[in-house]
């Protein structure tokens, strides 16, 4: 009967955890914060908060070697930002032919041609996200960082 009672007690104490994580996770951001957002960026490296050419926030940052900028969309007096978007770029430009092999190859992150070689990630807060997803955007760029890096290379 104790140690039934023991193994009821840590059943609880569990669920109670898992419970709490969730909890936690369960808080849905409607709109990116960018003070959390650098929070996120440093835990993936060196990041900074920074203005753009319009007032807008801005992180500029380092992943993985790979230099990268965060952009806010859709702000209202430069707060209350809609979206995000990942990007980075190169001096030499890709071909469309380039930029569309690395299309057809990869979902998340798109590949433009034009000026320079472009590649961008976008990150819409519609409907709310929660932290772990958003974490999980940084996971992702992280992961296509060095796949940016070998494609440019490679060229």
């Amino acid at each position: 009967m104790r140690a039934s009672s023991t193994v009821f007690i840590t059943g609880l104490a569990l669920a109670g955890a898992v419970s709490a994580a969730r909890a936690e996770d369960a808080e849905i951001l409607q709109m990116p914060d960018a003070a959390a957002i650098l929070d996120i960026a440093k835990g993936f490296g060196s990041a900074r908060m920074g203005k753009d050419d319009n007032g807008d926030p801005m992180i500029s940052g380092r992943i993985e070697g790979v230099k990268y900028v965060i952009y806010f969309y859709g702000c209202e007096n430069h707060a209350n930002c809609k979206s995000l978007q990942f990007s980075t770029g190169y001096t030499d430009p890709l071909s469309a032919e380039q930029a569309n092999a690395w299309n057809k190859k990869y979902r998340w992150v798109k590949a433009y041609s034009g000026d320079g070689s472009t590649f961008k990630m976008d990150v819409s807060f519609a409907g709310g996200i929660t932290r772990a997803n958003l974490e999980e955007q940084f996971s992702n760029w992280e992961a296509m960082a060095g796949n940016i890096k070998d494609f440019i290379n490679d060229q």
